[in-house]
């Protein structure tokens, strides 16, 4: 069973791009067709210059997707900076958060922007050949294609990406504050009012395979808990500085648990009994 879900696996995405391809040919047809002899008076014209095109979309998508993928970066530790000059470390999302626009919007926009650099150094003309002749051997409105790409699939994506910016942990000397999506208030925990300190490997998926995601759980009084894993890459160990912090501030022993649903909920400041999975850390 296992090699047939491999194989549709691979089969979805080459079939994805046929279907895709077969429905943009269908529904967007080219602006303005050009006949055959056309065509290729244009393939003669265009032999050299589709490489340099070719070179410059690949351009412009890296240099998108870097100054992109940098300015959410600096956005999100700039939002960051409400914490308070008491914060001693931070934590912060998974670096592909930051990745997820930048790319799809490379993809969807490179072409677009290619094009418009191009007629901004005064051979409009010419780019919009080029444009003609792409999409008359294409078989479809390239850019009309690229446009929906971008507003159906970059643009959501984009809008998702803004409202991450104000994640981040700020492990501060009194307190942990967690900011969490779309500006949704920040929840604090107070070290004092920690009862258990517990250090995870990751989590079970459903057929209870082991995955690494190591992090610490800090439970409380008041029934909350609070883990260093809900932010962040996947991670086989936990950072030592984190870990010896938490100790540092809370005075708790650090106990061992495989996930943190092993982890025995507290009741009223007191933890339950442990369970096999669950001791001490060595």
């Amino acid at each position: 069973m296992s090699g047939v879900t491999q194989f549709v696996a691979k089969a979805i995405v080459p079939a994805a791009v046929g279907v895709s391809f077969a429905i943009a040919r269908k529904y967007l047809k080219p602006s303005v067709r050009l006949s055959e002899s056309e065509l290729s008076a244009l393939d003669a014209r265009f032999q050299q210059t589709k490489w340099v095109v070719g070179v410059s979309m690949i351009v412009v998508a890296v240099v998108f997707a870097w100054t992109t993928h940098h300015l959410l970066v600096l956005l999100n530790r700039y939002f960051a900076g409400s914490d308070g000059p008491e914060t001693s470390l931070r934590l912060w999302p998974q670096a592909a958060t930051w990745w997820f626009f930048p790319g799809f919007g490379a993809v969807a926009l490179c072409w677009e922007m290619t094009l418009q650099l191009w007629s901004a150094f005064g051979q409009a003309d010419t780019a919009r050949s080029y444009r003609l002749w792409s999409d008359g051997r294409a078989g479809f409105d390239c850019t009309r294609g690229l446009r929906w790409m971008a507003l159906v699939i970059a643009m959501p994506i984009g809008v998702f990406s803004v409202l991450a910016l104000p994640m981040h942990t700020a492990l501060r000397h009194q307190d942990i504050r967690a900011c969490g999506y779309a500006w949704a208030d920040c929840k604090t925990f107070d070290y004092s009012r920690a009862v258990e300190m517990t250090r995870i490997e990751g989590f079970r998926d459903r057929d209870g395979k082991l995955h690494p995601r190591a992090g610490i759980v800090l439970d409380f009084a008041d029934g909350r808990r609070w883990s260093s894993a809900d932010i962040g890459d996947f991670r086989k160990s936990v950072d030592p500085v984190l870990s010896a912090y938490l100790i540092e501030r809370t005075g708790l022993p650090l106990e061992q648990a495989e996930t943190e649903m092993d982890i025995p909920k507290t009741n009223g400041g007191t933890s339950k009994s442990p369970g096999n999975k669950l001791g001490k850390a060595p």
